[in-house]
């Protein structure tokens, strides 16, 4: 349980802009997908098999909350999870889905 004193120290504002992010169930599949490699925008297009702009529409939602990454190689940009938080977050639903394995 949070504590009174705790409460004020937390931007509430950028979590929940954080987890209206994650609420958009295209992006939750590109932080899954980019959560322990790295990839590029050509690769997360063609493994979710949607369009190049839909792809960095959503990348650059990502990027400017912090949750992902970008590294440019040349002409490429590749992404991937810098949040440790989010990281936390993905890690549970991947759990929640593996035990009912």
């Amino acid at each position: 349980m949070l504590k009174i004193e705790n409460i004020n120290k937390i931007d509430f504002e950028k979590e929940s802009q954080i987890l209206k992010a994650l609420a958009n169930p295209l992006r939750l599949q590109m932080v899954g997908l980019l959560l322990n490699d790295e990839c590029c925008v050509t690769d997360v297009t063609n493994a979710l098999g949607i369009s190049q702009s839909t792809s960095s529409q959503h990348l650059g939602i990502l990027k400017n909350l912090g949750i992902v990454y970008p590294k440019r190689y040349g002409t490429k940009t590749c992404y991937i999870v810098n949040n440790p938080e989010v990281k936390m977050i993905i890690q549970i639903l991947i759990n929640k889905y593996n035990k009912n394995e």
